[in-house]
């Protein structure tokens, strides 16, 4: 049986499960790993920070509409 969104974001280890993963992605080994490696011309752990930065903001307003709705 297939999950909706709206039944995925309603489960709470759900919820759970993005913080430990928002939480591992930003530990120091995690940030370690890009070293001084160069995208572009950007270091590429500023773009790692980035990404995960709006991932983040993104998984907070889905919590906020869940929970104002």
């Amino acid at each position: 049986m297939a999950l909706s969104l709206k039944d995925l974001l309603g489960q709470d280890e759900f919820w759970v499960f993005l913080f430990l993963l928002g939480w591992t992605l930003l530990n120091w080994p995690m940030l370690a790993m890009a070293g001084r490696s160069i995208f572009r011309g950007m270091p590429v752990v500023l773009l790692y920070v980035a990404f995960i930065w709006l991932m983040v903001t993104v998984m907070l307003y889905l919590f906020d509409r869940r929970c104002s709705g």
